[in-house]
């Protein structure tokens, strides 16, 4: 039976994969000159022509998206991200605009493939985990939508890993850098500090903290502190606009929200959620389960979680097998491939996101799992 439910399981993960090179593969020009790199590829390149003032001016933002995109993208779009994220693309603006976003998604690729390989050799699986989970990444359906809107989330995943080797190894010069990377998208950073102090890494936490802030504060260099608010207005005003389309459990409810409520009982969710996970991880600081929790939670109660930021599911998801070969839950890959299949669903923009659900009907089972388990009384062996 296991064999059975194992090949079955790799079919559907070629199936996956498959459905992902042809959605990627057939992306048309119009789509690729519309996505979000050309955002990112226009910042960069007033950061590379010394006026990066302009990037959160959408007077002047807009226009160069125009003329790069050959009016395929939306100028009202903003850049609402902080500075630094778009510093990795200055070499790329030497490109045409779609030979560079050719050359990120190449990147992109080898990214999430050396954020498999290191997962693999700080957290061991045996062999054939590696090459299986980089399968299992390249048909996720959220790097799909990674590879198709040329976002930086790969740079975000490789973080992510940094710090949980922090988390376990306590080095503070892993912790810096991911603190750097992640905190590209600081929404997700909070519950990986979280778990560095829960296990008192106070180097690895200090660390973090500065990558994290050289990174918030780098819209400064685009104006000083205009620049800093200018991004902070942008990000809040982009947003609200898109909080429906999140993966984060807001999304389920915002359609029954009007106004600015979807921003706001979003970030509370977050708050909250945030605050009971903090007493649990001091009190299990090097529990896998409770690292599995806060990653996951870093993502599922997200005040802003679009698809292709999905792929930092990956960090929890590997914790998961951790547990799994240790015997403390049942296969996780059934919550993986459900939550595969709620996202395709969810890329047809439905009315209401249902992968969130499926995470945290996800999270609620394997958490049960794990605590009665806890609970059996330990075997007596008998005696000969």
């Amino acid at each position: 039976m296991t064999s059975r439910w194992q090949r079955w399981t790799l079919a559907i993960v070629v199936g996956f994969v498959i459905a992902g090179i042809a959605v990627v593969g057939r992306e048309s020009s119009l789509a690729r000159r519309s996505a979000d790199f050309t955002i990112s590829y226009a910042a960069a390149l007033l950061i590379r022509e010394g006026r990066p003032e302009a990037v959160y001016q959408r007077d002047q933002l807009g226009p160069l998206m125009l003329r790069l995109s050959d009016n395929a993208i939306d100028p009202r779009l903003p850049f609402d991200a902080p500075l630094a994220i778009a510093l990795p693309i200055v070499p790329l603006t030497f490109l045409p605009l779609e030979l560079a976003f050719r050359v990120w998604q190449l990147l992109t690729l080898l990214l999430l493939g050396l954020s498999v390989i290191l997962l693999g050799r700080w957290l061991p699986l045996g062999r054939r985990a590696p090459p299986i989970a980089a399968l299992v990444l390249l048909g996720c359906p959220a790097t799909w939508a990674l590879l198709s809107e040329g976002q930086s989330t790969a740079l975000l995943l490789l973080g992510a890993v940094l710090l949980a080797r922090a988390w376990s190894s306590g080095s503070w010069r892993l912790a810096c850098v991911g603190g750097v990377l992640l905190a590209l998208k600081p929404q997700y950073l909070p519950a990986y500090l979280i778990l560095l102090g829960a296990r008192r890494q106070w180097p690895a936490l200090g660390a973090a903290l500065v990558g994290a802030v050289a990174v918030g504060l780098s819209p400064m260099l685009a104006g000083g502190p205009q620049g800093l608010l200018a991004m902070v207005w942008s990000a809040l005003d982009a947003g609200q606009g898109v909080v429906r389309y999140n993966e984060s459990l807001i999304a389920t409810f915002a359609p029954l929200l009007a106004g600015p409520l979807p921003t706001i009982v979003g970030f509370a969710m977050w708050g909250v959620a945030l605050a009971i996970l903090s007493p649990v991880a001091v009190r299990h600081p090097s529990s896998v389960a409770v690292a599995a929790l806060a990653t996951a939670v870093a993502i599922g109660f997200s005040p802003h979680a679009l698809p292709y930021d999905t792929v930092l599911l990956a960090v929890p998801a590997w914790f998961g097998y951790v547990l799994y070969r240790s015997g403390a839950i049942p296969t996780p890959a059934p919550a993986y491939l459900a939550f595969a299949l709620a996202l395709v669903v969810d890329l047809g923009r439905p009315l209401v996101s249902i992968a969130p659900v499926v995470l945290l009907v996800a999270l609620a089972w394997y958490g049960r799992v794990v605590w009665l388990r806890r609970q059996r009384p330990p075997r007596v062996e008998r005696a000969a």
